[in-house]
C-alpha cells in the first residue's frame, strides 16, 4: 500500500453514526460525470436531507474522504516505446521512466515531460510481464547481476523503440512526498474508473433502500481500506432460526481493488449462533458463493466489472435486496447440515488436515498456530465445537480479511459441505 490504511470495527449500531445523502455525494466530488448519471439513476434530491439508515457509515465515508485528501489519483495513456525501465528495486519494485507526458497537473508538479516513477504493487510485473521478462529480471536483481539488468534494458529500449501499443498507467500522487507511484499497468480497452468511492456510494443507496423495504437494520460492523483497496462487512441484524439451538445471521461483503482486472464484488459471510442451555456460542462461515441452477460452481452473490457504464451497475445493484434474501434462504438450508454432526471430533481432525495442508501464502503465519490449536483441544458436543472455532476466529488480526475469510471458507467447507 502507498497510503496507510484505515480499519476499523465495530460491535453494534448506532443511529449518530448515519450519514445523509448530501454527506454521502462527497464522495463523488471528484467526478462530476458519474455524480451527475447516479443522482439521476437513483432519483436523489440533491438538497433533501434524507438520511441513510447504515450504521457507522459515517466513519467509512470519512475514511476515504481522508485518503482522498493526501493524494490525487490520474490515468494517463502511454505508448510501450514510451515506457522505459531505469532500476530494479527490491520487494517488487521497480523505477520506470516515462517520456512525453502530456498531463499538464503532471507537467505542473514533475517540472519536466519526462516521468520518473516507482511502481507499487503489481506494477513491476505487469509491465515486464508485458516482455515475458518478469521472473529473469528478478533472478538478476536478486544475483546482483547488474550488468545483465543493463543488457536486458538496452535490449528492451531496441526492441520497443516503434512499439506503439498503447498501455493505462494509473498513478497516485503521495503529496506529503511529492511523489508519483505506479500503481497499475492495464490495457486501454473500455475501463471505466468504479473505484472504492463509486462502490461505496452505489451500495449505501442501495441498502438503505433494502432497510426501508425490509425492516433490517444493518451496520458496519468491520472495514479495511487504503488508497486502492476496500473492505466492508454490512451485518443484517435480522435472525434466522434453523432449530432450537442454532440460529444464523448476514453479513453483506463489499470488495474492489482499483488496481486489478477483477470486478467490484458483494458475497456474504454467515453467523451462526449455538445455543446451550443459558451459553451460547457464534462463529462465522464464508461459502465461496451463491449456488446457481445454471452454474456448476459458486459465484459472487453480485459483481460488476470495471467496463460498461453506471446504467448497467444500476441494474445490477437494484437486484442486491433480492439476492440477500436468496443467499440467506440457500445456506439456511445448508446450515440444518451442522445439526445432524455426530462426530465433533471427526470434524475437527478433518479441519486440521485441510489446515495442515493449506498453501495460500497470506495464511503460513497462522498455519501453525491454528493447527496446533484443533489438535490440543478436546471436543466432546457441538457447543466446545464452536468455542474452539470462535477462539481461532479471534487469532486474525482485523486488517488481515485474506487470511481470515480464508479460515472461515476452510470452516464452512467442513461444517457444511463437509469436504
Amino acid at each position: 500500500m502507498i497510503l496507510e490504511k484505515h480499519s476499523k470495527k465495530f460491535s453494534e449500531n448506532s443511529s449518530e453514526n448515519y450519514i445523509t445523502q448530501k454527506q454521502l455525494l462527497r464522495l463523488l466530488a471528484n467526478q462530476e460525470i458519474f455524480k451527475n448519471e447516479l443522482v439521476n439513476l437513483f432519483q436523489i434530491e440533491e438538497e433533501a436531507i434524507e438520511v441513510l439508515q447504515i450504521g457507522n457509515s459515517k466513519f467509512l465515508v470519512e475514511s476515504l474522504l481522508i485518503l482522498d485528501s493526501q493524494c490525487k489519483k490520474t490515468d494517463i495513456k502511454a505508448k510501450v516505446k514510451d515506457i522505459q525501465l531505469k532500476k530494479m528495486l527490491e520487494d517488487e519494485k521497480a523505477l520506470f521512466e516515462v517520456f512525453k507526458i502530456q498531463d499538464e497537473e503532471i507537467i505542473k508538479k514533475n517540472k519536466s515531460d519526462l516521468l520518473e516513477v516507482e511502481t507499487a504493487y503489481s506494477a513491476k510485473q505487469d509491465m515486464l510481464d508485458y516482455y515475458n521478462l518478469s521472473k529473469f529480471a528478478n533472478y538478476c536483481r536478486d544475483k546482483e547481476y547488474e550488468d545483465l539488468i543493463d543488457v536486458i534494458k538496452k535490449y528492451l529500449k531496441n526492441k520497443n523503440k516503434d512499439n506503439n501499443d498503447e498501455k493505462s498507467l494509473r498513478l497516485l500522487y503521495k503529496n506529503e512526498e511529492n511523489k508519483f507511484y505506479l500503481r497499475a499497468v492495464t490495457s486501454v480497452d473500455n475501463y471505466q474508473d468504479f473505484g472504492l468511492n463509486f462502490s461505496v456510494f452505489v451500495a449505501l443507496i442501495a441498502l438503505n433502500k433494502y432497510v426501508k423495504e425490509s425492516k433490517n437494520e444493518i451496520y458496519i460492523d468491520n472495514y479495511v481500506v487504503d488508497d486502492s483497496n476496500l473492505y466492508a462487512s454490512f451485518s443484517l441484524s435480522n435472525e434466522k432460526q434453523i432449530d432450537k439451538n442454532l440460529s444464523l445471521a448476514f453479513n453483506l461483503i463489499l470488495e474492489n481493488d482499483e488496481i486489478k482486472r477483477n470486478a467490484v464484488s458483494f458475497n456474504g459471510v454467515f453467523k451462526l449462533q449455538y445455543k446451550d442451555g443459558n451459553k451460547k456460542s457464534e462463529i462465522y462461515l464464508k461459502p465461496k458463493g451463491v449456488k446457481k441452477e445454471d452454474i456448476a460452481y459458486p459465484v459472487d452473490l453480485l459483481n460488476y466489472k470495471h467496463t460498461g457504464n453506471t446504467k448497467n451497475v444500476f441494474e445490477k445493484i437494484k437486484e442486491l435486496p433480492n439476492l440477500i434474501d436468496f443467499f440467506i434462504t440457500q445456506v439456511s438450508e445448508d446450515a440444518t447440515k451442522i445439526s445432524e454432526i455426530k462426530s465433533p471430533k471427526d470434524v475437527r481432525l478433518h479441519l486440521a488436515n485441510k489446515i495442515k495442508n493449506a498453501r495460500k501464502p497470506e495464511f503460513q503465519k497462522y498455519k501453525a498456530p491454528v493447527f496446533n490449536k484443533l489438535m490440543k483441544m478436546t471436543v466432546d458436543n457441538t457447543f466446545n465445537l464452536f468455542e474452539i472455532f470462535r477462539e481461532i476466529d479471534e487469532l486474525f488480526e482485523n486488517d488481515d480479511v485474506i487470511s481470515r475469510d480464508y479460515w472461515r471458507e476452510k470452516l464452512y467447507e467442513s461444517l457444511i459441505e463437509r469436504k
